[in-house]
């Protein structure tokens, strides 16, 4: 096994975490998917506390899949935690399902100005777990509306890494068609109900690659213009804890200066 220190470039491993990592996802080449639909689904027909929300996050996505077919969903992703976290659901249920030879249709909405450790880490996952992404320059509607308009056949549902403390997302469930003024699609929403702590035992238990930002004590992300470190995760002037430190889950944006995060 490498040793965590063989994460903490951005060059050496792509953007990922610095903490231990699985073996099997110690490669910049494409995932075992059988072993991530394994992992995922025994995880969730424990016994533990996060074993209930990944089953409910399971069923939405295996929901969808049957309600919209393979090649009319999409998924949006940024390379924050959450989406991280919906992605590695989204692969199992695509083991599991049989669709293991087809590139996952994937939209990722930029940000000007981002930082080079999100970049590096969305261009791992791409290979990881095998995506067939497209960038597009925000704003996100009318990105969200080249993405459909690029597609054949044009995406009828999109999953969504959005969770209920996020803004805009009290009165979400986890199927809602957009507003009448967005792209027309329905957006699937498997961890809307998950906490902070939740997306953090997840990536931690199963030993998930995330972005190294984390490490450093951010906490949501955006461009580097409107993202900064955590205060709360302050050590020093110099030193922050990373982001699965955090206690008050309240305070997951303090670090952010606009509205959008990952």
């Amino acid at each position: 096994m490498k040793s965590p220190s063989a994460c903490l470039s951005v060059e050496s491993l792509n953007g990922c975490s610095s903490l231990t990592i699985d073996p099997h996802f110690q490669t910049t080449e494409e995932y075992d998917f059988k072993y991530i639909e394994k992992t995922v689904y025994r995880l969730a027909e424990s016994t533990c506390p996060l074993g209930h929300d990944v089953k409910t996050a399971l069923t939405v996505i295996e929901e969808a899949y049957k309600r919209y077919g393979y090649e009319a969903l999409s998924l949006s992703f940024n390379g924050g935690k959450d989406c991280t976290v919906l992605l590695h659901l989204v692969a199992a249920v695509v083991s599991k399902l049989g669709f293991l030879d087809r590139p996952l249709p994937t939209v990722f909405v930029t940000y000007p100005n981002p930082f080079p450790h999100v970049d590096s880490f969305v261009k791992a996952c791409i290979r990881r777990y095998y995506l067939d992404c497209v960038y597009i320059p925000g704003p996100m509607k009318q990105a969200l509306q080249q993405y459909i308009d690029s597609r054949n056949p044009k995406p009828r549902a999109m999953f969504v890494g959005i969770r209920r403390n996020d803004p805009y997302a009290s009165q979400l469930t986890h199927f809602d068609t957009t507003d009448k003024d967005w792209p027309s699609f329905m957006r699937v929403h498997p961890i809307i109900d998950w906490s902070y702590k939740h997306i953090w035992d997840f990536l931690l238990h199963l030993q998930i690659p995330y972005c190294s930002l984390y490490d450093q004590g951010y906490t949501s992300l955006g461009s580097m213009e409107n993202t900064h470190q955590n205060p709360d995760l302050m050590i020093d002037n110099h030193r922050y804890q990373p982001a699965y430190k955090l206690e008050n889950e309240l305070h997951e944006r303090y670090g952010r200066m606009g509205t959008s995060k990952k």
